[in-house]
């Protein structure tokens, strides 16, 4: 229920949805009495359309959550294994068409994740990641991006008799859950973790939260150079950044108040 009732609000609260729906509210008013009230908010809208495109605010937001964890450098030490988050790591629907794993948005992770299973080479590999979508499976070769991570990662020369697959989660919890119940981790192991920076405050505490005391390992982040100010007019990425950070505050803020996390902002 929890994922259904996540996936309904972030469906009208996404802020290119959420524009609209405010634009279509515009349209309505300025044909009644309430025009005056219309012609206000429809101004509210470009102005705030024109900021998103002109300053950084995505890149603004995103910076906490992207600095809250640095990217790992090195362990003193045996590393027990590695997890992946998938998130986006591959394109399912562009596989579907190709017939191989394509990258996604998130590839990113993928690319450190490949890195890290070299320099620690006798650490086992979980990739975490079943379907995201609302309507369930309908393609269980195309639709579940853990299995077609672990065969494109088979075909790059790693071991299979290294990797754990778990390809049932949903969201972020149900990555931690799940993993954990396939893993088994112990007290004393070292398990890296590997997300989006931006993405690493909450999964940390959902990690936590089930006492699976993982060490963040983010791919490296070019925020610094994406937050300062510069004169541009990409309404697109803009947008994109917003929508990112807004999804991953309100991810922190529900996990918390549904239990799920033991903190609202859990520390490096």
């Amino acid at each position: 229920m929890f994922f259904l009732a996540a996936k309904i609000f972030w469906f009208l609260a996404k802020p290119l949805n959420l524009m609209l729906i405010l634009l279509s509210a515009t349209t309505l008013l300025s044909w009644t009495r309430w025009r005056r009230q219309g012609i206000w908010l429809a101004s509210a809208l470009t102005v705030g359309l024109l900021a998103l495109a002109v300053l950084p605010i995505g890149g603004w937001l995103l910076a906490p959550l992207e600095r809250q964890f640095p990217p790992f450098v090195g362990a003193e030490g045996p590393v027990t294994g590695i997890v992946l988050l998938a998130g986006s790591a591959v394109n399912l629907n562009r596989s579907r068409q190709v017939g191989h794993a394509t990258p996604g948005s998130a590839a990113d992770r993928l690319v450190e994740f490949i890195r890290l299973a070299r320099d620690y080479p006798e650490a086992r590999l979980l990739i975490c990641g079943g379907s995201g979508k609302a309507g369930g499976v309908q393609d269980e070769r195309w639709d579940r991006e853990a299995p077609l991570i672990a065969d494109y990662l088979v075909s790059r020369g790693i071991a299979r008799e290294r990797l754990l697959v778990e390809a049932a989660s949903r969201d972020t919890y149900e990555n931690a859950m799940l993993g954990s119940a396939l893993a088994k981790p112990k007290a004393m192991d070292r398990w890296l973790l590997i997300t989006s920076a931006w993405h690493m405050p909450r999964a940390m505490a959902t990690f936590r939260a089930l006492n699976w005391p993982v060490v963040a390992a983010p791919p490296p982040t070019t925020l610094g150079a994406r937050g300062t100010f510069r004169l541009r007019f990409n309404l697109g990425i803009g947008m994109l950044n917003v929508k990112r950070a807004t999804h991953e505050y309100f991810g922190l803020l529900a996990y918390w108040l549904k239990g799920r996390t033991k903190t609202l902002w859990p520390a490096p």
